[in-house]
């Protein structure tokens, strides 16, 4: 069968073939070889003697085909013939007696009459064939029916000698179309144009283009071949045109395996690896042939028929062909015997079986009936086909005639009876023959039909019988309705009565149903076919009257009219005999026997049937005039029911028995073929292939695994060649195929070359290589093994070894040697000097050179071939004592040793498996290298062939060489290979290169290329903004990052390879983003005060910058008047830039949302910065807080509403004015959370409420941090509330007072809560509660103790500040007991002038005592005293922040505070306070208890606050990221500072 393959017929373009091949030979990664799985056995008849060389003889001669069978004992030898289009092998003969129909097969032997034998002999067995034909040719198979079976393969090759070159050609021609060739017959060729064909078979027009030879010759057919590849079976068949060209391609010596496209075939690519193969060398002698034979060749015969005569013989016919149809001398009529349908793919339901055009006995029994006015006269049955006995039953067999061109149709006698056979008719003239016409089925008759009793005639030869006169009847009876008489007095419209008809008809309906009865009782048959009881009277006739109770018999009154019809008379009874028979997988023949009643009535017979046991159980009906009848569609080994009615006029009769079968199961069992077959899947297990590549391991491997696997297995290749070739020589079959002679090394098994150049000068013919691998499997022997020598003498040896363990047909062996010296002894030469031919599996060599050195090898043959020479056997012709088994040959050495890759410090080397070895044999390999220098040789071991020698010395030669090692011992040593290392060189790398070059953007992918020199190879290593991305040891390196981010500026190479300095190379690019603003959203101004909008855009590019007063509007904000825009680069960041709108003298007006909008090539971006106005002039008036302060007059600019730290920072004169400014710029808000979250340390967090942070650090905290404390700063003055005004005690009772106040100043509405602070005077520990309500109890107060308090406001942003502390104490008046630590306002001060002189005396020591203690804390810290503050509690240290605090609505006016909640500075109580925290609550805060007058104890007000969890707020800013852990750990965990500011 021809392969065109996706190189081929696309190819027929011109100048297009070499081109798709060598595309097709990139797209094969790996060459594999695969085998066919075969069982191994000893002790069985043999055919290694058969003569299996092809048999070439030309058309109407005899061919011989000789198989000699050794041993065959009681077995049988059988002749087949193998049918390609089935898969299958077709019976000839077995033993002497003929199996097949056609005469010409005959067998040979000496059981056979002496006049009578041909060259025979007593165990040769030879086949006949007389007078060949062209479909004769093909493979014979000789098989002995041992177990296992024993076969033999023989080609037959069939030549025409009747094709001869057209009358107008005369005697001379160069060729097909060449010189001799004349014009009219050349143009013609060009002018084949079968696109009316192409379009009539729906190729897609397109693909028309290659529906004309010349198209295809001119190369214009306007289309990619890959795109036609689905239509190119039906252009192929176009173009062939019916005409069988594949004697003329036979000529022009096209591969067998190329000829399909000659017949009109074209073999689809499939993923099977015998598929791939080449025929694109073959492609213009094929159109050549194509192009002669349309003009030549006749088409086929057309309108064939065939119908039975007889239950041995059919009747063909045939119409004359459309084309050359005045050329034809003769018609072939081939009648093959078919042993079961096609099989289907549908379920067999699709369509009916048995309707006319599907039923092959229906077909039939049509076209004889058609053939009534053929005009060609009949041919009388041929001498090849006499009548005479039927061939026993069973027998599959093939009848061939050869009827004159003048005949259009003929009979062919000799069939089986009741036999399915399909006919196809040939058309000769003198330069060829046709294709075979479309081949027709026809069923021959059952001996049943031939022999037919009279009551068995066709149906439809009586007439059907009369029906009563019911109508008569009703009118007799007084029925005057006209419409009644019709429908209810008519036995054949009873069936269609309606519940109308007998509403209308009901005074009338006794008379009708009486008449319909006939007077008869038909209530059996009604009860049969399931009538109710209460519909029975109906069948009677008894009805006295019609209510609605007889509508439910309506739907019963078809069986009712039935009913009436059998009783009558007029229907046939059942059919008789029904059966089932020829049941196969997917159909069965139904036979019948005509009704024993009325049978001559018969119209024809429904047929009813249905599968059980599926959801789909309804009965299917089909009309057959005979029977039997050709049941089809049916699944495989499903139940079926089925029974049948017989039809006459009036309708069907009552129904057969029902009979039920089961369809025949499709599973086939693939019988191995052990004898014969090379078992390649046991020679891989064997020779050590990896499990991973066994798929490969198969004749039949598929191209997607040869694809998955060739990187893995590339290895391991010549592991799959050795074991798909056998050990046999396939070169002469490669040849044959089209193989080239540089792929003939490749056909034996062996890599004479690099792996590369096998892939790419042989992958195209892969196919052709697998094919012939499998074809010798069955044909070639296989080898010898187990060579040894069992005998050394002086000038003589005694060989000997065991015959192929394959069962291979071994004619022969032919013992190879010669003699040896140190050069030729390490040669591999696949013939030596000497031959000597034996038959037995030993060998006596004398006359030998006593003392020289001998090779060895034997190589078994038969007539299609020789095997692969053995283990070499190396020996000297000297008398040496052998024991047993002798001395054993080993592997040839291994060869083509090379450096396939090389360094400084390493050697890769690689070599190939010895070309003399066993195909199962697993090698290893031990590999022997030493520098020049270096005394002894170093050894290595490995089972593949390339190994990397590393650790060696730079610039340093070396020697190496390899001896392969198998079971029976080592080889010679294969060449001996020197080499150098390079010298090594430092690593040197160039600057990284970076595409694209000026267009990198964020989110975009950049490529970076790394080039780094020296010896040996370096290490690479890509950073990127210091981080490490990849690394590689490689000379160029490239990388695709992908998702670049705006920091990613800075790309380094960096090379080292352990020789001199590593070396780095770096670039600098810029990563183009659009632009991204940042900014504080509301701004809070008073009316008058100046105010800055500021917006911090990141963009690269430099953006536009423009402010807009209405986004929707676009309206710019213009510089001038009370506006100034500034717009400037920040200095200490690239690609950062500072918009600022400063707005003076702010009006209610200016209130409004304002725009920042910036705008690159890349993009643009809009943030939104709102001013809002206070009604009312600002809380806090900064002004008079710096001159308060005693702000020098020259930092005085910087106290406006937003006080410019930054700018009093970059002048000189204001250092000593920064902690004033910081002071005035706090507003009394605790603003350290917020610095903590933007990376400020913990160091310098006082300054983040307004104090000074402690010296020798306090300068460089403000230079270095100025610009988040600021931000904090702006952030909170909006959103953190001042500290509560007014602080006062009123006194309840001895041991109970009550703190208030007034809302703070700054941002009373943004107050969640307030939390009070008491202690004794002068404590260390201190109490505290929170409240929402502005006053708060406080109970459980000693009597006569001096106390002293502070409150603090706060929300889950911050806190404020601390208010200034009151001192006060129980037991006496309570305006003589209360005081103020520090003037807070006017009333706060005069509220202190109140102070008794009773509480002075009581705490004038403490109050000492702690003021003397607060100005040495302040001095060592370095601060100033600023007033406000009259003493310092370090227990306040210790507070928490109100990050997340929600305080219960329970916790208003009135609450108490128990004085049981205490704070230490103690760093072991803060320690353990810390770890003994419990989980948090689930709002984050444990707070204090409601109001009660118990006095002392409790303690859940204080513990709750000093051990809850608190969390980082949600919307961290980036800028908080950078503070350090324990900073912030320590600020959530209320150390150092952390919450309320320290009181002083």
């Amino acid at each position: 069968m021809w392969f065109v393959s996706e190189c081929d017929l696309g190819d027929f373009v011109a100048d297009s073939v070499a081109t798709c091949c060598r595309r097709r030979a990139m797209q094969l990664q790996l060459l594999v070889i695969a085998a066919w799985a075969a069982i191994a056995s000893g002790g069985l008849p043999s055919v290694r003697d058969s003569l299996t060389h092809p048999v070439h003889v030309y058309e109407g001669d005899d061919a011989l085909v000789t198989c000699v069978v050794r041993d065959a004992g009681d077995n049988t030898v059988l002749w087949k013939k193998e049918d390609r289009e089935r898969h299958s092998l077709r019976v000839l003969t077995a033993g002497e007696a003929r199996v097949t129909a056609d005469r010409r097969f005959d067998v040979l032997h000496d059981a056979v009459p002496p006049e009578e034998k041909i060259n025979s002999g007593g165990d040769v067995w030879v086949l006949v064939i007389k007078e060949t034909k062209a479909a004769d040719a093909g493979i014979y198979v000789c098989e002995v029916n041992s177990n296992p079976v024993v076969r033999s393969f023989h080609k037959l090759s069939v030549l025409s000698r009747a094709l001869q070159p057209p009358p107008e050609n005369g005697t001379g021609g160069a060729g097909l179309l060449g010189a001799g060739a004349s014009d009219a017959a050349r143009s013609a060729a060009q002018r084949h144009n079968y696109t009316a064909c192409c379009a009539a078979r729906n190729v897609s027009a397109a693909c028309f283009g290659f529906c004309a030879v010349q198209s295809i010759l001119q190369g214009n057919t306007g289309q990619d071949p890959e795109r036609c590849e689905k239509d190119f079976p039906d252009i192929v068949r176009c173009m062939a045109d019916g005409r069988n060209h594949v004697p003329c391609c036979a000529r022009q010596r096209v591969p067998d395996i190329c000829q399909d496209v000659c017949r009109g075939e074209y073999t689809v690519i499939t993923d099977n690896i015998k598929t791939h193969f080449s025929c694109a060398a073959y492609t213009e002698p094929t159109l050549a042939c194509i192009a002669e034979g349309v003009e030549l060749l006749p088409s086929p015969p057309e309108d064939v028929e065939a119908a039975p005569l007889t239950e041995h013989s059919l009747n063909v016919s045939w119409a004359p062909p459309r084309s050359g149809g005045d050329t034809v001398n003769s018609f072939v009529v081939t009648v093959r015997l078919l042993r079961s349908f096609d099989e289907d793919g549908d379920d067999g339901f699709d369509a009916v079986p048995g309707d006319e055009e599907d039923s092959y006995a229906a077909a039939a029994a049509e076209a004889a009936e058609s053939r009534a006015g053929a005009h060609r006269p009949t041919a009388p049955p041929t001498p090849e086909a006499p009548a005479g006995p039927a061939p026993p039953p069973g027998v599959v067999g093939t009848v061939s005639l050869t009827i004159p061109g003048t005949y259009g149709s003929t009979i062919v006698n000799d069939l089986q009876p009741f036999a399915m056979y399909e006919i196809a008719v040939v058309a000769r003239n003198l330069h060829g023959e046709s294709l075979p016409s479309e081949a027709v089925r026809a069923l021959t008759l059952a001996p049943a039909d031939a022999g037919a009793e009279p009551g068995d005639a066709a149906p439809g030869g009586a007439a059907t019988p009369p029906l009563p006169d019911v109508r008569g009847c009703c009118t007799a009876k007084g029925v005057r309705e006209a419409s009644c008489v019709t429908k209810l007095c008519d036995p054949a419209a009873a069936a269609f009565v309606a519940a109308p008809d007998l509403m209308v008809c009901a005074p009338w309906a006794a008379d009708a149903f009486s008449c319909l009865a006939n007077g008869l009782d038909h209530s059996p048959c009604c009860r049969s076919r399931g009538l109710p009881d209460s519909c029975l009277v109906l069948c009677t006739g008894n009805v006295t009257q019609i209510d609605f109770s007889y509508f439910n018999c309506l739907k019963h009154l078809p069986a009712y009219a039935s009913c009436l019809l059998r009783g009558y008379g007029v229907l046939p009874s059942s059919p008789r005999r029904v059966h089932v028979s020829h049941v196969d997988s997917s159909f069965a023949l139904v036979h019948w026997a005509p009704p024993a009643a009325l049978a001559d009535t018969v119209l024809d017979y429904a047929l009813h049937w249905r599968p059980l046991s599926t959801y789909d159980n309804d009965y299917r009906v089909v009309h057959a005039r005979r029977q039997p009848f050709v049941l089809e569609g049916l699944r495989a080994g499903a139940d079926y029911e089925v029974y049948v009615e017989a039809v006459n006029g009036h309708g069907a009769g009552d129904p057969s028995p029902r009979v039920v079968f089961r369809t025949h199961s499709q599973v086939q069992v693939e019988q191995e073929e052990a004898s014969l077959f090379h078992n390649a899947t046991a020679c891989c297990v064997a020779a050590g292939l990896s499990g991973v590549c066994m798929p490969l391991c198969s004749y039949d491997a598929r191209m997607g695994d040869v694809k998955a696997l060739a990187g893995v297995c590339a290895g391991e290749l010549h592991k799959l060649l050795r074991c798909g070739a056998g050990g046999r020589d396939h070169a002469p079959c490669c040849a044959r195929r089209g193989v080239p002679a540089a792929c003939a090394p490749v056909c034996a098994g062996v890599l004479a070359g690099s792996l590369a150049a096998a892939i790419a000068g042989c992958a195209p013919y892969i196919g052709n290589i697998v094919q012939c691998f499998e074809e010798g499997a069955g044909l070639l022997p296989g080898p010898v093994e187990e060579l040894h020598a069992t005998s050394v003498r002086d000038g003589a040896v005694t060989l000997a070894w065991q015959p192929p363990a394959d069962g291979s047909n071994v004619t022969f062996f032919v013992v190879h040697y010669q003699k040896a010296d140190n050069t030729t002894a390490h040669e591999t030469l696949p013939r030596l000097q000497n031959q000597v031919n034996v038959t037995d599996p030993t060998a006596d060599i004398e006359g030998l050179e006593s003392g020289a050195l001998y090779s060895f090898f034997v190589v078994s043959q038969n007539a299609h071939g020789a095997s692969l020479p053995s283990s070499v056997l190396l020996l000297n012709a000297t008398h040496t004592e052998t024991d047993s088994p002798g001395i054993a040959a080993v592997p040839s050495p291994p060869h083509s040793l090379a450096v396939s890759s090389h360094s400084a410090t390493w050697l890769t080397v690689s070599w190939q498996p010895p070309e003399f070895s066993l195909p199962s044999e697993r090698l290893s390999y031990k590999l022997y290298h030493k520098s020049a220098s270096d005394g002894d040789f170093q050894l290595v071991e490995t089972s593949v062939t390339s190994h990397m020698l590393e650790t060696l010395l730079p610039n340093t030669q070396y020697i190496v060489y390899v001896v392969a090692v198998s079971q029976k011992g080592a080889s010679l040593p294969s060449e001996t290979l020197i080499a150098w290392t390079d010298p090594a060189y430092p690593a040197f790398v160039e600057p990284p290169t970076v595409h694209p070059i000026n267009l990198v953007t964020e989110g975009g992918s950049m490529t970076v290329l790394c080039i780094a020199m020296g010896t040996p190879t370096p290490t690479i290593s890509l950073y990127i903004t210091g981080r490490l991305v990849r690394q590689e040891v490689t000379r160029h390196m490239v990388t695709v990052v992908h998702n670049v981010t705006r920091d990613m500026d800075q790309i380094a190479c960096y090379a080292d390879n352990g020789y001199g300095t590593p070396m780095q190379a770096s670039r600098k690019i810029t990563v183009s983003h659009p632009p991204h603003i940042t900014a504080s959203v509301i701004t809070m101004a008073a009316p008058g005060d100046s105010v800055a909008l500021e917006c911090r855009v990141e963009a690269q590019p430099e953006p536009k910058m423009v402010f807009w007063k209405d986004h929707n509007g676009r309206i710019p904000v213009i510089q001038g008047g009370r506006y100034d825009i500034a717009v400037f680069s920040d200095k200490e960041e690239e690609s950062v830039y500072v918009m600022r709108l400063t707005i003076h003298k702010v009006e209610a007006d200016d209130a409004s949302d304002y725009f920042c909008r910036a705008e690159n090539a890349f993009g643009d971006a809009t943030q939104p910065v709102s001013l809002r106005v206070r009604s009312q002039a600002a809380a806090t008036n900064v002004t008079a807080c710096c001159v308060e302060q005693n702000v020098s007059s020259s930092c005085m600019d910087a106290c406006s509403f937003y006080l410019d730290v930054e700018a009093a920072v970059e002048r000189a004169g204001c250092a000593g004015d920064l902690d004033k400014l910081l002071k005035c710029a706090a507003d009394g808000s605790d603003h350290r959370g917020c610095c903590a979250k933007r990376g400020v340390p913990r160091r310098c967090l006082d300054w983040c409420r307004g104090e000074p942070a402690p010296a020798p650090s306090a300068k460089a905290c403000v230079l270095q941090h100025t610009k988040p404390i600021v931000a904090c700063f702006h952030e909170g003055r909006e959103r953190l509330p001042g500290p509560p005004l007014n602080v006062r005690v009123e006194v309840i009772d001895a041991h109970s007072v009550r703190v208030r106040w007034d809302p703070p100043a700054k941002n009373p509405g943004a107050v969640e809560m307030y939390r009070v602070f008491w202690r004794t005077s002068g404590a260390r520990t201190s109490h505290k509660n929170d409240t929402r309500a502005p006053s708060l109890r406080l109970s459980g107060l000693k009597e006569g103790v001096a106390y002293e308090c502070a409150v603090k406001a706060g929300n889950r942003l911050g806190t404020s500040a601390l208010s200034a502390p009151v001192l006060f104490a129980t037991g006496g008046p309570a305006d003589k007991y209360i005081t103020s630590a520090a003037s807070v306002d006017s009333e706060s001060s005069r509220a202190g002038v109140a102070v008794g002189a009773g509480l002075a005396l009581v705490s004038l020591v403490a109050l000492a005592a702690a003021a003397v203690w607060w100005v040495r804390r302040r001095r060592l810290l370095g601060s100033k005293s600023q007033g406000g503050v009259a003493f310092e509690n370090p227990s306040y240290l210790r507070e928490m922040n109100m990050d997340h605090i929600q305080i219960p609505s329970g916790l208003a006016d009135g609450a108490v505070a128990v004085a049981t909640s205490t704070t230490t500075t103690s760093p072991s109580a803060s320690a353990a306070c810390a770890s003994a925290a419990p989980p948090p609550t689930h709002n984050g805060s444990a707070v204090g208890s409601p109001e009660h007058d118990a006095d002392g104890g409790g303690g859940g007000v204080g513990a709750g606050w000093r051990t809850e969890t608190l969390h980082v707020p949600a919307h961290v800013d980036a800028g908080g990221a950078g503070a350090t852990a324990g900073a912030r750990e320590e600020l959530r965990l209320s150390r150092g500072g952390a919450g309320f500011k320290r009181l002083k």
